[in-house]
């Protein structure tokens, strides 16, 4: 890492205990116990909003993002609980009050853009989303953070940028630059803003439908979506 982030990677570093005691508190019951159960079979990741919204100091949690670093039967470990599989070969369930994504790691859609054979999923998977504030993933067995450079420049500067360009959801990705900066009072980085402007300029996307589809609802109208792109 490079010297001016040193101070941050230190202070990221030792919250892993802490956080680890952080999530038994608040998946407590059922939600944690899967997860703990699920160690004794296989490596288990956990990624995206909880681990940014902790270092936000939002420490309300809802949704549960895991990826499993070898392949397990989880038809069998979901057996007693009602489960979907998305488009993408994703399981979705819910555990008490909490919703779970479940990836198998062969079916991670960056990585297998990447084309990654021989690694190391703590390696990779952070390298592989698109916002900086999600270049971070936690090891449930190694109670361990593994990040790049781009997170702790996000810790530094509050600001939001991409990491993994390429995106199968371009449309939710301009929506969310918007929705994540003014929910968490972030700025937007001007190469990210260029490239959602661009994305939209060219596709044309209907930004209401995208939100109707991702949150029920339409948060903000085509319209204001598009103001806010154009920056200055």
């Amino acid at each position: 890492m490079v010297k001016k982030y040193n101070k941050i990677s230190e202070e990221v570093d030792s919250k892993a205990s802490k956080f680890l005691r952080y999530l038994e508190d608040a998946l407590e019951g059922e939600a944690f116990d899967f997860i703990k159960g699920l160690t004794l079979e296989t490596n288990v990741y956990l990624f995206s909003g909880i681990i940014r919204n902790y270092f936000l100091h939002n420490y309300l949690i809802r949704d549960v993002d895991l990826v499993v670093g070898t392949s397990v039967d989880i038809p069998k470990i979901l057996k007693d609980s009602t489960f979907s599989v998305n488009s993408f070969g994703g399981y979705k369930f819910e555990l008490g009050s909490k919703k779970f994504d479940l990836w198998v790691v062969e079916n991670t859609w960056a990585l297998n853009v990447e084309k990654k054979i021989d690694w190391k999923l703590f390696s990779y998977l952070p390298k592989s989303v698109f916002f900086n504030f999600s270049s971070i993933i936690y090891s449930i067995n190694d109670k361990k953070f593994y990040y790049t450079e781009d997170f702790l420049k996000f810790l530094k500067t509050r600001e939001i940028d991409y990491v993994f360009r390429e995106n199968l959801k371009k449309d939710l990705c301009i929506v969310n630059s918007i929705y994540y900066s003014e929910k968490y009072s972030l700025t937007i980085s001007p190469r990210l803003y260029r490239l959602i402007n661009r994305w939209q300029k060219k596709y044309k996307f209907d930004l209401e439908k995208a939100q109707l589809k991702h949150f029920g609802e339409v948060l903000y109208s085509q319209g204001y979506l598009e103001k806010k792109l154009v920056y200055n």
